[in-house]
């Protein structure tokens, strides 16, 4: 193995270590230590690899947007109608891999430390910006332009709002529930617009 693909196999332990720690421990009480135990090594390896936890947590949000980008794109059809680029996204939003605990609540851990974390926050508005803009520009050949931003708030009301629902309470709905909801959500408000 070369030493880069050696380097990135460690890089994404690391990070894995990572979640498990901030679903182990939470987001303040995560250190160098404690994902470096969980990742059975030393702390000055973690250190070799990102410069400080910063770095790494910085690395982690970004993975954790990237699998969820990877999993829309799977389900994201050749060719896709504007309908199916919708529908990609809810599916990959409320997908289990994307609802398994540690991801959760690193997720979670993340939003609540987003005002204090200045890099983080800057990271966050960047992976909203493009969310936004995903459903947006689908959006505009389904409904009129004035009722894109109502219908595209709609929608992300309704995907977090599954996701943190799912957190708090995982038997009150099932995910194809949430899903079949999104979806009908988007069909009436392209059926309003005709």
């Amino acid at each position: 193995m070369s030493r880069l693909k050696i380097r990135d196999f460690r890089r994404n332990e690391l990070i894995d270590a990572a979640i498990a720690s901030i679903a182990a421990h939470g987001l303040t009480d995560t250190t160098l230590i404690t994902i470096a135990e969980q990742a059975g090594v030393s702390p000055s390896l973690v250190n070799h690899y990102f410069d400080g936890k910063e770095e790494l947590l910085e690395a982690t949000l970004r993975r954790l947007t990237k699998d969820l980008a990877v999993e829309i794109r799977r389900l994201t059809p050749a060719n896709p109608s504007a309908m199916q680029r919708l529908e990609a996204i809810i599916d990959g939003c409320l997908q289990p891999e994307q609802l398994r605990p540690g991801a959760m609540f690193a997720w979670r851990a993340f939003w609540t430390q987003l005002p204090t974390h200045p890099r983080l926050a800057s990271l966050q508005r960047t992976i909203n910006r493009r969310f936004r803009s995903n459903i947006k520009v689908a959006l505009r050949s389904m409904v009129a332009p004035a009722a894109v931003e109502e219908v595209y708030l709609g929608l992300y009301a309704l995907i977090d709002g599954f996701w943190m629902r799912q957190f708090i309470d995982p038997n009150s709905f099932s995910m194809d529930d949430a899903r079949r909801i999104c979806r009908r959500f988007l069909e009436r408000a392209a059926e309003a617009d005709r």
